[in-house]
């Protein structure tokens, strides 16, 4: 047999590499008018730099997150090159080219073996033609390859389920918690700090990248030009399905069909199908290629994730389809890798925890390149990036919702509002584990986002999270902590990239720094309306720093506090928070608060407005 070298990941990072820079649309007014800022503060921009080691650094720290504490003008480079992924060849590559395990991952050699061979054990019939035998074998081939690696031995199983499971505890929130008394939510507080302790503990018996590094083979599937060519195939055969040592290969025509039970590949040529996935033992690898029809997805709805340490991808041509999917799943990576990828149609998703692109110490990649779609999940998703992981939502045109929360109250803080931590949005545990990279992007439409407490290009200790929009009429609709904010040494940042846009919310939102973090709200183009009430629209907290800037248009701003709002910036420890508000062009209106048209102003040496 022949032999061959998979250099699928050395590629991936190569292709990145030679991507060129994206330039965020009217950057060089930006640039001139921050200058200007920071010189009637009698600053420069290297006066935005904020440190690496501000508490040691834990293991789990990426090194994506300390370039963007150093340079967080980067943040708006990495927004405008999300936004331009889908040009360059081999789509979301780029997004990559920086992922943490990628140089780590060796060319190996493997046994190319027909494809037909791949299945003679299985199934003894003739009815698979090549194409779709080929297309059974893209993913056989990599699922043989990823079981094989020492970590599915018995004893590493062991292990790794423990520090598998024990992450999924730490994310686990449960709803009858809003019921319990303080003594009670003070005990289980309690038991998450020493859980977590033992946990970093845990974690270093194990290599907890391998599964990602072997599962950023599957990115293939983005770009393998035979599973992307539907309309030259078909299946003339009558259904078939067979047993393998991973679960149920099956095959369908272009009728409507029924998938049931421990799936692990499925080709379905058309109909409106239903999918009803159970995953079985440690099978924790399911495939499906759908090339046509208004199919249903029901992903496995568990406490604890059924394709961690493994791989889930679905790609689905057309339909108007729904997913849902409970938790760990709609394209994510738990110790491992996932990929949804939806690419036309009027699309549904609903789930609960983790789920919509979410990573951790692994990636999740939720794709749909069209049509006017409905994202709605509870907690950690659309585009959420916990400890060594990305997690990326990325939506290319139509007028689409978001929504996250409304399940899991914020106990502590208010009565009447919920947890969300999700729509680009990186986290970490304070002050135990770094966190990830959280991503959310959509490139055009009228798209609605609607979050509660944490979202919308927000971060939590030593992570980054992003929201990029490329254009259309959006509402951007939060409570606290969102639109661009950054809490606990950690980045966040909201770009627009045109529209006339609504940002509405109640305070620590709008670009805002809070303890030694950064966070930018970028609006490049349109005539735009901001409302907050207090700590918003561009100020530090706290040795944070806090831009807002608003390129072009006609704009409206609204605070009710004057105090720490538009370019609020005071002292603190050993130096000071820093806070810049920029509008450039327009006639503008303020309301409440600091600021007016065409003007400057400045409460203290460290914060200050600009209306030019």
């Amino acid at each position: 047999m022949k032999k061959i070298i998979i250099t699928t990941s050395i590629c991936l990072m190569a292709a990145g590499t030679m991507a060129q820079t994206s330039t965020p649309a009217n950057y060089d007014s930006f640039q001139v008018a921050l200058d200007q800022a920071l010189a009637g503060l009698k600053m420069n921009r290297a006066d935005l730099k904020l440190r690496d080691d501000y508490v040691e650094k834990d293991s789990y720290r990426m090194a994506q997150v300390d370039r963007f504490m150093s340079e967080p003008l980067d943040l708006l480079t990495k927004a405008a090159e999300l936004l331009d992924a889908d040009k360059t060849p081999g789509l979301i590559y780029p997004v990559f080219r920086e992922y943490p395990y990628g140089m780590a991952v060796k060319p190996r050699v493997y046994e190319n073996e027909p494809a037909k061979s791949l299945f003679a054990e299985d199934y003894k019939g003739n009815k698979i033609d090549s194409a779709t035998l080929e297309r059974l074998a893209f993913f056989m081939r990599r699922a043989i390859r990823f079981r094989g690696d020492p970590i599915f031995n018995e004893i590493n199983r062991v292990r790794y389920d423990s520090v598998l499971t024990g992450y999924a505890i730490l994310l686990e929130e449960n709803a009858e918690d809003e019921f319990k008394s303080v003594e009670q939510l003070d005990s289980i507080a309690h038991y998450e700090e020493d859980w977590t302790k033992k946990l970093v503990e845990l974690t270093r018996t194990v290599d907890p990248e391998v599964a990602a590094i072997r599962c950023l083979e599957f990115l293939d599937v983005f770009s393998d030009s035979l599973i992307n060519t539907p309309g030259e195939y078909s299946f003339e055969a009558e259904y078939v399905e067979f047993d393998t040592r991973f679960g149920k290969i099956c095959i369908g025509d272009s009728t409507p069909q029924y998938y049931y039970g421990n799936l692990f590949i499925v080709i379905d040529y058309g109909g409106d199908d239903t999918y009803n996935i159970i995953r079985a033992d440690n099978r924790n690898m399911t495939f499906i290629v759908d090339y046509a029809g208004n199919d249903i997805y029901n992903m496995p709805n568990e406490r604890f994730p059924a394709f961690g340490l493994g791989m889930n991808a679905i790609v689905d041509m057309a339909g108007d389809d729904i997913y849902q999917g409970g938790s760990w799943n709609l394209g994510a990576g738990f110790f491992g890798g996932g990929i949804l990828w939806d690419k036309k149609g009027n699309d549904r998703y609903y789930g609960d925890t983790f789920t919509m692109g979410a990573g951790c110490f692994g990636y999740g990649i939720l794709r749909d390149d069209a049509g006017n779609d409905t994202y709605e999940a509870a907690l950690y998703s659309q585009g959420f990036g916990f400890t060594q992981g990305i997690g990326i939502l990325q939506d290319l045109c139509g007028n689409d919702r978001y929504f996250a929360g409304g399940k899991y109250k914020d106990i502590l803080r208010y009565a009447d509002h919920y947890i969300s931590l999700s729509q680009g949005f990186g986290y970490g545990i304070r002050p135990y584990i770094s966190g990830g990279l959280g991503y959310l992007i959509d490139k055009s439409g009228n798209d609605t986002y609607e979050s509660d407490i944490f979202g919308q290009g927000c971060s939590y200790w030593w992570s980054t999270g992003i929201l990029a929009d490329g254009e259309g009429n959006d509402k951007y609709l939060s409570y606290q902590y969102a639109q661009g904010c950054g809490t606990h040494m950690t980045a966040g940042c909201i770009y627009d990239g045109s529209g006339n846009d609504l940002y509405s919310g109640k305070g620590l939102m709008q670009g805002v720094g809070h303890d030694r973090s950064v966070a930018i709200c970028y609006d490049a183009c349109g005539d735009d309306n901001y409302v907050a009430s207090d700590l918003s629209q561009g100020a530090g907290s706290a040795n944070g720093i806090g831009i807002q800037a608003d390129l072009s248009g006609n704009d409206s701003y609204i605070v009710k506090s004057a105090n720490n709002t538009r370019g609020f910036g005071d002292a603190r420890r050993d130096y000071g928070s820093i806070g810049i508000f920029i509008d450039v062009t327009g006639k503008d209106s303020y309301a409440g608060g600091n600021g007016a048209d065409s003007t400057w102003w400045s409460g203290s040496n460290w914060g200050i407005g600009l209306d030019k």
